[in-house]
């Protein structure tokens, strides 16, 4: 049976999903006008917005089918489509066709990422992503963006780099490799309060140098899981290993002269 159709839809949390899409469009069009630093930081709004909203309908109950499809599809454009396009706008396009094809590996990246996401709900694990989350493979391409265009840092190698990001990260969207949701936090729960001191300082640290510390964060969490993945296989590995070596036989030998 199907459920009934709904007329009207949660005000709030769909607000803040529609400022998310917003910011995800304003990227694009500050990418095309050469504004690269403002489309960086809009796609960082973006992702702001992005966790606003869930966060709202779960504490209001006002999660909703609707809600989660208009999220998804404003991700692809805030997290799939606004970082590519500011990435070939910014440098890519140095490189011809191979630019703009590694550019759209990014975008079917996302796409792949939220469609597998949305089929997977309610039966992943909720403490692990499988594959690198979107809005964190937008805050890599973004925060280079804004670390290279802010520092102004010209080594000649912005250019390969990029590409090689850009490539990266659409790949391991897409990836089995898991990445901790870091949804097991609650927030309702008491802290200890040193923890309130560690967030003023994080916070203090983020203003200091925002365009290195969010893209240096962002760029650890993705490779993350690959160390993670190699650790696990490495343990594996050596647990098979000491299963099938031989046990040594400490029974005396039968070798003596009578």
């Amino acid at each position: 049976m199907k459920p009934p159709f709904e007329r009207g839809i949660y005000l709030l949390p769909n607000l803040m999903t529609t400022l998310a899409l917003f910011a995800g469009f304003y990227a694009v069009i500050a990418g095309m006008n050469g504004d690269f630093v403002a489309g960086a930081i809009a796609i960082f709004v973006a992702m702001v917005f992005d966790g606003l909203d869930g966060r709202i309908a779960r504490m209001t109950n006002s999660s909703s089918a609707f809600g989660a499809e208009y999220d998804s599809l404003a991700d692809m454009v805030s997290f799939g489509l606004a970082p590519a396009l500011l990435l070939y706008q910014w440098i890519l396009s140095d490189f011809g066709k191979l630019g703009w094809l590694i550019a759209f590996v990014f975008t079917a990246g996302a796409a792949l990422r939220l469609a597998r996401f949305n089929t997977q709900v309610g039966v992943a694990d909720k403490r692990y992503f499988q594959g690198l989350p979107s809005p964190a493979a937008a805050a890599v391409l973004a925060g280079l963006v804004w670390m290279v265009e802010i520092n102004q840092i010209d080594t000649g190698l912005e250019a390969s780099f990029a590409l090689f990001v850009t490539l990266a990260t659409g790949l391991l969207m897409v990836s089995n490799i898991r990445y901790s949701s870091f949804k097991e936090f609650n927030l309702k729960d008491k802290v200890p309060f040193i923890s309130l001191l560690l967030i003023v300082l994080i916070v203090v640290v983020v203003t200091l140098k925002p365009s290195v510390v969010l893209f240096t964060a962002a760029f650890l969490y993705a490779i993350s899981g690959v160390v993670m993945t190699l650790f696990r296989l490495k343990q594996t590995q050596d647990q098979r290993k000491k299963a099938k070596a031989p046990v040594n036989s400490s029974e005396p030998s039968d070798n003596s002269n009578s």
